[in-house]
């Protein structure tokens, strides 16, 4: 493992690079499984809202039900490849690429849309990836 600058990280780095990989990979498959429910409750509430009369208050909840999952959705996919792009930087030891996809608001995100175990864990991740030091280039 090198980073970017050339240069092997010591070894502080490089067991703490393994525990945050670690981490984002745990995340990151969390944050698929809850894409794959995501996308179920969206095929059930197609399902239910081709049945359910629309003009229903039952329908109004199911539409309104509907757009927000796929919201969720959307955001999901843009933590899932934010993730993926943090993991792949971790895997190569690449803390120059890695600081910058840290982020805390990302994090958060991941904890309202893609669920808990996946937002603690960037939380996690993020503060040792803040502790990580800057590679001198």
């Amino acid at each position: 493992m090198a980073s970017a600058s050339g240069q092997a990280p010591s070894p502080d780095v490089e067991r703490a690079l393994g525990s945050i990989r670690t981490m984002v990979l745990v995340a990151l498959v969390f944050a698929i499984i809850g894409a794959i429910f995501q996308l179920a409750v969206l095929g059930i509430a197609g399902f239910l809202g081709a049945v359910i009369p629309s003009q229903s208050a039952a329908g109004l909840v199911l539409g309104f039900e509907g757009f927000l999952m796929l919201v969720f959705l959307i955001v999901n996919v843009m933590v899932i490849s934010r993730t993926w792009k943090m993991y792949s930087a971790a895997e190569k030891g690449d803390v120059v690429a890695l600081k910058p996809l840290n982020s805390l608001g990302w994090a958060i995100a991941a904890l309202i849309v893609s669920g808990i175990i996946p937002g603690v864990l960037l939380l996690i991740a993020h503060g040792r990836i803040e502790d990580l030091p800057s590679p001198q280039v």
